[in-house]
């Protein structure tokens, strides 16, 4: 949901930065490292990095990976058939086309038949869910090492903590129970249907770090300040000023969007000078 307009009244006045504020205007459903990096004009892959490890550094993080060796204790098994080359015997449908070529293989060999078979499967789109999850918590101490100390140090990130919700992933993704799952997340229509369950105990620290990961930086306004130098935020005070004055003329709050290498936000483009590689040396730009 979009922020409520902010009021001047007493105390409500809003004590976010403009950046914090800028940031609360994104649409969810985008991405927050392509959305950092256009935001405060940092390289695409360092922003990834930066989303990383502000997710494993998280306690939702680490209670997923706890909660994840419950989970594959019960995993969700599907039914599927498959096929299977079979010598003296029939164990099921028989595939004729999947026959006729085996038997030709097999110099004629006509006591060779394909059946279709039933055969249980933990390659459900919950689990692969928790594969995928389990993989990209594994990567953050790769992350982590990626990122400067000063970078690091802005971050105030905890190495420790990191590390081992790392090396837990790991483990956890090389366990024999996930053994043949892909890693893949699932289908807008799967994970409608996976959401249905919020109640599930299999999927619940799940869509809690789903929900973190999916804007990491909503709630520790600190950590975008720390990651925005003072030519930046005041870059963001005038965007915002602009807006305010938007939203004011339409009654609606406009949202943020990531347009390539900049942000749009109602009528304004905002392009990082560090980023910018365009012929207009304008920060920001009236687009409509």
């Amino acid at each position: 949901m979009l922020p409520e307009p902010e009021s001047n009244h007493g105390n409500t006045l809003s004590s976010k930065s403009p950046t914090a504020e800028v940031w609360s205007r994104r649409i969810p459903s985008s991405d927050s490292a392509l959305c950092i990096s256009a935001l405060l004009g940092l390289p695409g892959d360092q922003a990834e990095d930066i989303v990383a490890v502000t997710v494993a550094g998280s306690d939702s993080a680490w209670a997923f990976l706890v909660q994840l060796d419950q989970s594959l204790s019960s995993m969700k098994v599907s039914s599927e058939h498959v096929a299977q080359r079979c010598v003296n015997s029939v164990r099921g449908s028989v595939l004729w086309s999947e026959t006729i070529t085996a038997r030709a293989s097999a110099l004629g060999n006509e006591d060779i038949f394909v059946c279709s078979v039933p055969s249980r499967s933990f390659d459900t789109p919950a689990n692969r869910w928790l594969a995928v999850t389990a993989f990209t918590l594994s990567t953050a101490e790769s992350a982590l090492l990626r990122l400067s100390p000063e970078m690091l140090a802005r971050m105030n990130a905890n190495r420790e903590h990191i590390a081992r919700v790392s090396d837990l992933a790991s483990r956890r993704r090389i366990d024999k129970r996930l053994a043949g799952v892909r890693a893949e997340l699932p289908t807008v229509r799967e994970r409608w249907r996976l959401e249905r369950n919020r109640r599930s105990t299999q999927l619940a620290s799940l869509l809690k770090l789903e929900e973190f990961s999916l804007d990491p930086f909503a709630q520790p306004s600190k950590l975008l300040d720390a990651l925005t130098d003072s030519a930046t935020a005041q870059y963001h005070s005038e965007l915002l000023r602009l807006v305010k004055e938007e939203e004011a003329e339409t009654g609606q709050i406009q949202e943020l969007r990531y347009a390539g290498s900049g942000l749009e936000l109602g009528r304004w483009r905002f392009l990082h000078p560090n980023l910018n590689q365009g012929s207009s040396s304008q920060i920001i730009q009236r687009i409509r």
